[in-house]
């Protein structure tokens, strides 16, 4: 089935809309001119028998002195009005016309008036009770409709002539503008259509007309940017990755083909094998850290959130690293307030955050300095925070810690990681719907924040 274009499906609504239009206001037309044509001739018999029907009572008189009104009173009309004078039954004992003969059984009406075809020929009439001498007659007064029905009959022939030709320029004209109106989004749609992968730095042009097609064309761009930068991402992503996962690949093959290069003691098999199986491990974490990122960016960490005690989570995270951070003479400490610290939150996904966040910085502060873990319960929510004595982050690298693969000593990428660790935190805090944010500048140490709500 062929798919109707937009242009004209406007132009058949338009050319419905019109027509219907065109006719409601034809009919209108055609009824008014009507009813205003019959009103003249109404008005104009109203008169004659009015002004008839008022000589006769001032003039008063017999039989005869009433038939020669009547006459003389048909004699003064000129425009084809037929005034006859009849009997109470019908019968007619005046007339204006010898070949019109109008049914007896006309209704007596002081304000009605009617159409009534005889021979062929429709008359507008008019019959009025009259009282002269103590007999009661039926005055009829009745006006050929000829020239309205003409009148009407050329109207007719205009607007069955005029609608149609209205119509078919009207559409004509909307399918010019419409087609006129629709051609920036034809261009739009090729300019889109040039855009692939290997250009998506590519933009359409925009319009400035202030209407819905600079909007579409300023969207269109919109989702291009992201888009770009969503493909830039991904690539990136794959490089980086690549480049993690080659260095242990090559490593465990390194040394698996130097343990096969000849014999060798059972002392060096186990060393080799150890070394393969450290590369292994490393190889481990860093798929496990890929998958989560790559889970993130699907669809967000899975998280199942619930009232947590975060005090506790700190605790479970804390007592674990006392003694690594003795053993790096790091002094570690906790610091909650005397207010319970409960929001809502996945405490095994906190818990791994803080993990990630305690292991950054033990990393970078040396020994003597103190790393304290808090959370600090307010009105709204909890705060937790890890904050170091350590050696700081540069400013020109601040914007840039959360990023995938972003290593540098000064930004407390260094010392054998991945560089996915903030990645990871950030994305779990995004889960929950906030950020971390981080203060710090170099030798004064750093303190990472993140704010849960109740």
């Amino acid at each position: 089935m062929t798919a109707v274009s937009i242009r004209l499906r406007l132009t058949a609504w338009y050319a419905g809309v019109l027509l219907v239009s065109l006719l409601l206001f034809g009919a209108g037309m055609w009824l008014a001119l009507y009813q205003r044509l019959v009103t003249g001739i109404d008005t104009r018999l109203d008169q004659r028998v009015r002004g008839l029907v008022v000589a006769l009572a001032k003039e008063g008189g017999d039989r005869q002195h009433l038939y020669r009104e009547i006459r003389e009173a048909a004699e003064d009309v000129a425009d084809g009005t037929v005034i006859e004078l009849r009997g109470p039954t019908g019968t007619l004992l005046q007339g204006t016309s010898d070949t019109i003969d109008f049914p007896r059984d006309l209704p007596v009406s002081a304000s009605g008036h009617e159409n009534v075809e005889v021979e062929g020929v429709r008359f507008r009439i008019v019959v009025t009770p009259l009282a002269i001498g103590g007999e009661t007659y039926k005055l009829l007064a009745a006006s050929p409709l000829e020239e309205v029905l003409g009148v009407m009959r050329v109207f007719r022939y205009l607007l069955l002539g005029l609608i149609p030709a209205v119509l078919a320029v009207a559409s004509l004209g909307g399918y010019w503008l419409s087609r006129r109106a629709l051609r920036p989004v034809d261009r739009i749609t090729a300019a889109a259509r040039t855009i692939g992968v290997r250009n998506l730095s590519q933009r359409i042009s925009v319009p400035r007309t202030g209407d819905e097609l600079q909007r579409l064309s300023e969207t269109w761009n919109d989702v291009l940017g992201r888009l770009e930068v969503s493909v830039r991402r991904i690539r990136q992503f794959t490089a980086d990755a690549s480049h993690e996962l080659r260095t242990p690949l090559a490593v465990i093959r390194g040394t698996a083909e130097l343990a096969l290069r000849r014999d060798r003691s059972p002392e060096e098999y186990r060393k080799f094998l150890g070394d393969i199986g450290s590369e292994s491990e490393r190889m481990t974490a860093l798929t496990e850290a890929l998958l989560t990122l790559a889970r993130s960016d699907a669809g967000g960490v899975d998280i199942a959130l619930a009232e947590t005690d975060l005090s506790e989570v700190v605790d479970s995270v804390v007592g674990p690293n006392q003694a690594l951070a003795a053993e790096k003479g790091v002094r570690l400490e906790v610091q909650t307030g005397a207010r319970p610290a409960v929001a809502r939150a996945d405490g095994a996904a906190i818990r791994r955050l803080l993990l990630i966040l305690l292991d950054n910085a033990l990393k970078h502060t040396p020994p003597g300095g103190t790393v304290v873990v808090g959370a600090d319960a307010g009105a709204a929510g909890v705060e937790v925070s890890v904050e170091d004595t350590g050696d700081g982050i540069a400013a020109d690298a601040l914007p840039h810690i959360f990023e995938r693969f972003y290593r540098a000593d000064s930004a407390r990428g260094g010392g054998g990681g991945f560089g996915l660790g903030l990645s990871i935190a950030q994305a779990i805090a995004q889960a929950h719907g906030a950020e971390i944010e981080v203060t710090s500048a170099p030798g004064a140490g750093a303190r990472f924040r993140l704010f849960l709500r109740k």
